[in-house]
C-alpha cells in the first residue's frame, strides 16, 4: 500500500489521502513538525522520517483566541498549537485575507472571528495594520 499524500486545506483542515484527518492530538505533533523547503512546500520530519505536505494555502490557520489577564494574547490554532502575541505584530493580506506570522512571513490565515477580536488592538501605519497587544504597549 503507497503511503497517501498529507494535504492541509484552506480551511485548516488536514487530509490524509483523500480522508480527513480529525484526531487533533495527531495533527497537533504533525504540525510541530512543520519544516519549510522551499517557497510555498513543506514537510513532516519526524525522526528519520521524511513527508512531503501539500498546502493549498499556508500551515497553519488562527481558530481561536484567548486573551489572559496578564494582557497577553493567545491564538489557538486549528491543529492546537497556540501562539502567545506579546510584541507587536504586523498583520499581512493576500486580497481581503489577513495573515500573521508564526514560523514564517505570513504563514498563518486569521480566521473572521479571530481578526475581528483582534482589531481592538490594531494600528495603523500608514497602509500597514500591526497587532498591538495591551502587554507590548506597557513595555514601550
Amino acid at each position: 500500500m503507497d503511503a497517501q499524500p498529507i494535504t492541509i486545506k484552506k480551511n485548516g483542515k488536514w487530509y490524509y489521502g483523500q480522508v480527513e484527518m480529525f484526531r487533533r492530538n495527531i495533527i497537533n505533533v504533525l504540525a510541530s513538525n512543520i519544516q519549510k523547503t522551499g517557497e510555498g512546500e513543506y514537510q513532516i520530519v519526524l525522526g528519520n522520517d521524511v513527508s512531503p505536505v501539500m498546502v493549498e494555502d499556508v500551515p497553519f490557520l488562527a481558530s481561536g483566541y484567548c486573551e489572559e489577564d496578564n494582557g497577553l494574547i493567545k491564538l489557538v490554532f486549528f491543529d492546537l498549537q497556540e501562539f502567545v502575541i506579546d510584541r507587536e505584530l504586523k498583520v499581512f493580506f493576500k486580497g481581503d485575507i489577513p495573515y500573521v506570522s508564526f514560523k514564517w512571513d505570513a504563514d498563518t490565515r486569521l480566521s473572521r472571528g479571530v481578526y475581528w477580536k483582534l482589531s481592538q488592538y490594531f494600528e495603523f501605519r500608514g497602509d500597514e495594520i500591526f497587532i498591538v497587544p495591551p502587554v507590548a504597549s506597557r513595555l514601550h
